[in-house]
């Protein structure tokens, strides 16, 4: 399976009050963190969408691809929007990340992949621990074109609702830690030193 990944890093992150993206988390930036997971399952396509952070991003040297987003000012959607415009025909499946749930584990992109590869009756799958939806969903390129044309409301959430998804549960509490605060952050450090 053609497999892409789409990650979100455009947001202003007013809560955190300084970039997530670029935030040192176990020795590395978490974009880094985040690219090296899915170069990790042999993942070549990788689209990380960049807002006022863009000049900042391309001085690491990241290996994926950078696309800035016109209008951040619009929210996620927008992201995913631009992103999924640049993924190409080829492509079977993509990933949608936010950059703010940082330590989703390999094997759990891989067991995503796997899931969807052998469920060919849904448009795609999101991980889920202890029956708690998480990040990231992988949907098909059939959702292209439902992605670009998404008007509805609640985002992400709102355009998974009108698709065929199933829930796959994966035992890495990582695709529910998400950090958007800085309390949050120091709870991430927390969790990775206990790992």
């Amino acid at each position: 399976m053609n497999t892409a990944a789409i990650i979100l890093a455009a947001g202003f992150s007013s809560r955190m009050g300084t970039d997530k993206a670029l935030l040192d988390l176990g020795g590395k930036p978490v974009i880094k963190r985040i690219v090296s997971s899915y170069q990790a399952v042999g993942i070549e396509r990788i689209l990380v969408v960049t807002g006022q952070n863009h000049a900042a991003l391309r001085q690491l040297q990241l290996q994926a691809v950078l696309l800035k987003n016109p209008v951040p000012e619009n929210g996620m959607f927008s992201s995913i929007q631009a992103g999924v415009a640049l993924l190409e025909p080829e492509v079977d499946a993509f990933f949608v990340h936010p950059v703010d749930t940082p330590l989703v584990s390999p094997e759990t992109l891989a067991s995503l992949i796997c899931a969807l590869q052998h469920n060919p009756a849904v448009d795609g799958v999101i991980p889920a621990y202890c029956g708690r939806r998480g990040h990231p969903p992988l949907l098909r390129s059939s959702m292209k074109e439902a992605a670009a044309q998404y008007q509805g409301g609640e985002g992400l959430r709102g355009l998974l609702s009108v698709c065929r998804t199933t829930l796959h549960p994966v035992a890495d509490q990582g695709v529910l830690l998400g950090m958007n605060t800085p309390e949050q952050y120091e709870d991430l450090q927390q969790y990775l030193v206990l790992q």
